[in-house]
């Protein structure tokens, strides 16, 4: 079953025509960040119920080896890490709708609260071309888009942007059941 929802997701993908890239060398359609003062209610260890990843194109669900030290590891690098302020580019035209899941790994904590946050990379679409749009996927680097709620946040995070963007978090993790 995951091998077809995985080629379908491959398929899909293909005819969307999207390619990552790094912001700094994309055209005129960059992110602004700025340093902000507005530091987010990061949560800490004691308030991380469960930790969960989903990756790749079909958005497979991955759930850590050792639970205690990913969270651990992830809410250190968030109460360190400094609050930016980012202003996403707006493409001209209707948004963008992706059946798939065409962006970096996402971090979800379950929180005691109830509540749900995600962490991920912060990306943004950008379109290049006339005749035949070509959707680009921009990453800012060094920074993750933090969400609790209708709320949103950025924080420059390297050591976490590094983690999902290199893939290393795949050694911490295995794939749900």
């Amino acid at each position: 079953m995951w091998g077809k929802i995985a080629s379908c997701a491959i398929c899909l993908a293909a005819t969307l025509g999207v390619a990552h890239v790094d912001s700094a060398s994309s055209g005129p359609l960059r992110a602004i960040v700025s340093p902000s003062s507005t530091k987010p209610p990061v949560p800490a260890v004691k308030d991380i119920r469960r930790v969960s990843i989903a990756a790749g194109l079909a958005a497979i669900w991955y759930e850590p080896i050792r639970p205690a030290q990913v969270e651990a590891e992830i809410a250190k690098w968030i109460e360190q890490a400094q609050p930016e302020q980012v202003t996403l580019p707006k493409l001209p035209g209707p948004p963008i709708q992706v059946n798939a899941n065409a962006g970096p790994p996402e971090v979800f904590l379950q929180l005691t609260s109830g509540a749900t946050a995600t962490l991920a990379p912060t990306t943004y679409f950008t379109v290049r071309g006339e005749a035949s749009p070509k959707f680009i996927m921009q990453q800012v680097p060094d920074v993750v888009t933090f969400t609790e709620g209708s709320h949103t946040w950025y924080l420059k995070c390297e050591p976490l942007y590094d983690w999902l963007m290199d893939g290393n978090w795949r050694r911490e993790f295995r794939m749900a059941h």
